[in-house]
């Protein structure tokens, strides 16, 4: 009895030979991932109403955030005011801001993140009694009809004196969005 063999359509493809290809579609699909927007979330943080023309005033761990929202134009909202350093929760050599950034975040009822803006600012004395004047612009992609809330962050990093080098002490604080 004779068997009779068929040929298939397709040439036989050998498994070490698809590996190339494997690998260039994994990396492809990574490439895209990596390219997604980092959503952020500020639910684990103070947050206050959204409110315009109103003085606010919010205090998170190590500062104090006076301010105002205001309509710019368009879709574009601003924040101004004035950020206080909470000098009773910082350590008593701690008299020199050496770096300092601020965050303002506009988030739905979630804390998922719509806008932000960050300023850096230049060093200074650690006061309490001398704020730091900022002013943010927030562009959300879209407002929408929920509530939406104001949240801050920062980062600080603050010394014993202005030209503290070397084995000087530091102290560092931080709170901002996380992301998911």
């Amino acid at each position: 009895m004779e068997q009779v063999f068929r040929s298939s359509p397709w040439p036989a493809v050998r498994w070490p030979l698809r590996l190339p290809s494997l690998a260039l579609l994994a990396l492809a699909a990574l490439t895209l991932c990596s390219c997604a927007p980092v959503a952020q979330d500020v639910a684990h943080l103070r947050r206050d109403a959204w409110s315009l023309e109103e003085p606010r005033s919010l205090k998170v761990n190590f500062i104090r955030f006076d301010y105002q929202i205001q309509p710019v134009g368009g879709e574009v909202a601003g924040v101004k005011g004035w950020a206080y350093l909470d000098t009773t929760m910082v350590p008593d050599w701690a008299k020199w801001v050496d770096s300092l950034a601020l965050t303002v975040y506009l988030s739905d009822p979630e804390g998922h993140v719509m806008a932000q803006d960050t300023r850096e600012f230049l060093p200074r004395p650690a006061s309490a009694a001398e704020g730091v004047p900022f002013e943010f612009s927030l562009r959300p992609e879209q407002w929408g009809k929920r509530a939406l809330f104001v949240t801050f962050g920062y980062r600080i990093v603050l010394t014993e004196g202005r030209d503290a080098a070397g084995g000087s002490q530091t102290f560092f604080a931080s709170e901002d969005a996380i992301t998911r």
